[in-house]
């Protein structure tokens, strides 16, 4: 009777030790990828009783190489490839596709095809930790310098809109884009049903960013794993033009991540947040509503 329950407590523990799968950042040095990020958000503003909506999308594909690794971090250099910027209102419509240009473009078009080309082919670094946090990133300031240098002589208005993008893709913006999108690991390994706490703080456009998340692994399945999202998210304003705010949210989605080597495969996860602001001296209502999608693909 001994003999039979101590082999019933060992395939047990074998069972249990196998259904255990271990989620972290780890792939192959050489490895190359086509990583894709698609983003629209739409916005509805409402200042003295007027609203005002915008709707603005983000269309990246990179070329993803990883060029170093160490047991804790990978060095991987990332290279736009493709880029769609739309941006549209009430008062305004700009956007920039390099996969089907413009054949009328405004002249704010034309200023944003200036600043996206000097993009379109060049590499920037990021180191990432197995855990998803990103350790640094580098290469974005000289691409995001070349962007403002590109549209310099084309008036003050101008200028000020490419500082603005300049600081949308640098490296500190970068990192900050990358980490929200990677660091989704668990620090042990987990089994079906189990579930895990991340929190991640990012400043975006002068704004203090909180998200608390819980990750839960749904299934796995030929070594893909299915993990659902749940996120509050807060956001608190910098010192700077925005005097206080109260804008909260959630967020709620799905990834897909290779068991193998801990790539993304799929993400798709939708934002919706609201609250208030004031700025220059006006109360400003808001809503905002994002939807992102991501997905990786191995190059052969």
């Amino acid at each position: 009777m001994k003999r039979v329950v101590a082999a019933v407590v060992f395939f047990v523990s074998i069972f249990t030790i196998s259904a255990q799968t271990t989620l972290s950042f780890n792939p192959e040095k050489g490895a190359k990828y086509e990583y894709h990020t698609e983003m629209v958000q739409n916005i509805k503003t409402t200042v003295m009783g007027q609203e005002v909506p915008a709707e603005i999308k983000m269309d990246m594909m990179y070329l993803m190489e990883v060029k170093d690794k160490s047991e804790q971090e990978s060095t991987v250099q990332f290279t736009f490839s493709e880029i769609a910027y739309i941006v549209s209102s009430l008062y305004m419509k700009m956007e920039f596709d390099s996969k089907n240009p413009n054949e009328s473009p405004s002249d704010i078009d034309l200023m944003l095809s200036k600043m996206f080309k000097e993009m379109l082919g060049k590499s920037f670094t990021a180191v990432i930790n197995t855990d998803g946090s990103v350790e640094s990133v580098s290469g974005m300031e000289a691409i995001g310098e070349s962007m403002t240098n590109a549209i310099a002589r084309d008036g003050q208005m101008i200028a000020q809109l490419g500082a603005h993008m300049k600081e949308q893709f640098n490296d500190a913006a970068m990192k900050n884009m990358f980490e929200t999108s990677f660091k989704v690991y668990p620090a042990n390994p987990v089994r079906t049903g189990n579930s895990w706490d991340i929190e991640n703080a990012v400043t975006m456009n002068n704004l203090n960013v909180m998200y608390k998340s819980k990750y839960t692994l749904r299934s796995v399945s030929r070594n893909v794993a299915t993990v659902a999202v749940d996120t509050k998210i807060e956001m608190n304003p910098e010192a700077g033009i925005v005097e206080g705010s109260n804008i909260s949210g959630t967020q709620t989605g799905t990834l897909t991540i290779d068991t193998r080597t801990g790539m993304i495969l799929t993400g798709n996860v939708t934002a919706n947040m609201k609250g208030a602001m004031r700025t220059s001296g006006m109360d400003v209502q808001m809503v905002l509503d994002t939807k992102t999608k991501t997905s990786t693909k191995m190059i052969e």
